[in-house]
């Protein structure tokens, strides 16, 4: 499996390096034909950056399976290769306006479902496997002292429910 998250890590990255052309025509030429596609700006620069960043986390997965000597089993590189790939196009749908219409939407709708979770667990498993009992129970509390603050946070009545007055 091991070629294969590095495949589509690559896929990834030129999938990035693709949308460099349109993100210029929209930030820098202001050009009407992209900006009728692109609607929102800064979704297509987030999803241009995220193609990029789940490229760097493919190659770090591959890197991962390496030091360690065994491949990653299927249940986990099936899921990581998904969200790799459909994490950051949940970004370029949202900087079109397919995701208000029909199939455009339900398409939308299930990866927006599907594809943070698996990617989450995927990382998860790959942490299980790679991480030291030591680091592993340090990262447990760092999440439950993340839980704890989020579930401990009671915003004031004159807050809305962004954080501002």
């Amino acid at each position: 499996m091991t070629v294969q998250i590095l495949q589509w890590g690559l896929f990834s990255f030129m999938i990035g390096l693709a949308l460099s052309l349109p993100l210029a025509a929209v930030h820098y030429q202001n050009s009407p034909k992209w900006t009728r596609i692109f609607t929102n700006p800064r979704k297509l620069k987030s999803a241009h950056l995220d193609f990029f960043t789940q490229a760097f986390a493919a190659g770090f997965a591959y890197v991962l399976e390496l030091a360690l000597r065994t491949p990653f089993p299927s249940y986990v590189v099936i899921p990581l290769i998904f969200g790799t790939i459909c994490n950051p196009l949940l970004l370029l749908i949202e900087a079109t306006p397919l995701h208000r219409r029909s199939f455009g939407r339900l398409l939308y709708l299930a990866v927006r479902a599907t594809s943070p979770l698996a990617l989450l667990f995927a990382w998860f498993a790959i942490a299980w496997k790679a991480l030291p009992p030591s680091m592993a129970a340090l990262f447990a509390l760092f999440v439950a002292a993340g839980l704890v603050m989020m579930l401990a946070y009671k915003p004031s009545r004159l807050e809305d429910e962004h954080g501002k007055p």
